[in-house]
């Protein structure tokens, strides 16, 4: 490696790293967020430093493209401003020699990324809820976040507007809900319940809230209508155990389990557009329309995956010729017109992952668009830049 490719990869890679350890402080916020609240709940040291290993693939992930894309643009923005990049033609050296380093660095990065997404990330997100489950039964559901329903529970979901962590007369803890509404399957039915504030702990394996101004609909089965109370102790038997574990979901699958449960999906849909035979209940296929989201679905989280660790290749390879054009004058250009792709990359990546279930608008192509603006921008950019 010449002394001139020596330069701009130290330039690169240090840009780079110090981008990289600020983006990773800014996105770990949210993580060391939720550790603060287990260790407020009695979380066990082991258990926090578990979680916040579970969780730096995820934030990787995201840091190591942007912190590239942002790295190509300042490093060889100031290389053109200085008139470096100028320099360097006039040598005879070539546009993709002044590339080269920084696309080994993309590639390695992406080959990075291909397992953090489709290994580390899976393997960490299932650590990570495995933990949540596990401390939101023993402590009875007091990792619930107002605003969202708390499933965590099997046939169990709890909501509330605001929750206020409190202790009795006697030193024990417990969790005031506040617009309470909790929807109970355990006894084979749908039960509604309603009430205006309610405390919640834990009391031994069962999980008992105290309902104030409360309605149940219906108050039990076979019985149609509401009850109504003005307090009325509600107990959910045995709900709170160390044994029940995390089911692992899609996001949780590694490459080898999601390609090997997007086959047996693709299996079912055929099976389900086939003529339907009369068979037992048990043996029936799916329908067709919920194999085919299914399906969709997994086929959708495979592409997203191989997209997410394609993208920091297509940032160094969009983001150098972008920084290469700012000027003297117009010093921002290649910066403002860099991070615009950066964005629609990631807004595209929303997008498709927003119609992930629905097989019409084909999500699984959708998702690669960016990939596909990145490599033509390229192309038109690099050449001018020969």
């Amino acid at each position: 490696m010449g002394t001139l490719q020596r330069y701009i990869l130290r330039s690169f890679l240090v840009a780079a790293g110090l981008t990289g350890l600020v983006l990773t402080f800014i996105l770990s916020v949210g993580f060391l967020f939720q550790v603060f609240q287990f260790v407020m709940r009695g979380a066990s040291a082991g258990l926090v430093v578990q979680y916040l290993a579970a969780s730096l693939p995820e934030v990787l992930g995201f840091t190591i493209p942007l912190a590239l894309m942002v790295a190509s643009l300042l490093v060889f923005g100031r290389m053109s401003t200085d008139s470096e990049i100028a320099a360097m033609k006039a040598c005879g050296i070539s546009f993709l020699s002044i590339m080269r380093g920084p696309l080994i660095i993309a590639i390695l990065c992406s080959a990075l990324g291909f397992y953090l997404q489709n290994y580390a990330m899976p393997r960490g997100h299932y650590v990570r809820r495995t933990i949540a489950n596990r401390l939101a039964l023993d402590a009875g559901v007091q990792l619930m976040e107002p605003g969202r329903f708390i499933d965590e529970i099997d046939n169990l979901a709890v909501f509330c507007d605001r929750k206020v962590d409190m202790t009795d007369e006697n030193g024990k803890g417990y969790t005031q809900l506040f617009k309470l509404l909790a929807i109970d399957r355990r006894d084979g039915f749908l039960r509604e319940i309603q009430a205006d504030s309610a405390n919640m702990r834990a009391d031994g394996s069962d999980l008992v809230f105290t309902l104030f101004d409360a309605t149940i609909t219906p108050p039990d089965e076979g019985i149609i209508g509401t009850a109504t109370f003005k307090e009325f102790t509600y107990r959910c038997k045995d709900v709170v155990s160390r044994t029940k574990k995390y089911l692992k979901k899609p996001k949780d699958f590694d490459f080898q389990e999601l390609c090997e449960a997007e086959r047996d999906a693709k299996q079912q849909l055929k099976l389900a557009r086939k003529p339907q035979q009369k068979t037992d209940k048990d043996q029936q296929p799916i329908s067709e329309k919920a194999a085919a989201k299914w399906h969709c679905r997994l086929k959708f989280l495979l592409n997203y995956r191989l997209v997410w660790a394609l993208s920091s290749f297509c940032f160094v390879l969009v983001g150098v010729p972008m920084g290469c054009q700012a000027q003297r004058k117009e010093s921002s250009k290649g910066m403002v017109m860099g991070l615009t792709i950066g964005i629609a990359f990631f807004l595209f990546i929303l997008l498709s992952e927003a119609l992930a279930t629905k097989p019409a608008a084909v999500p699984w192509l959708l998702v690669w668009t960016p990939v596909v603006i990145c490599f033509v921008t390229a192309f038109i950019l690099i050449p001018k830049n020969q």
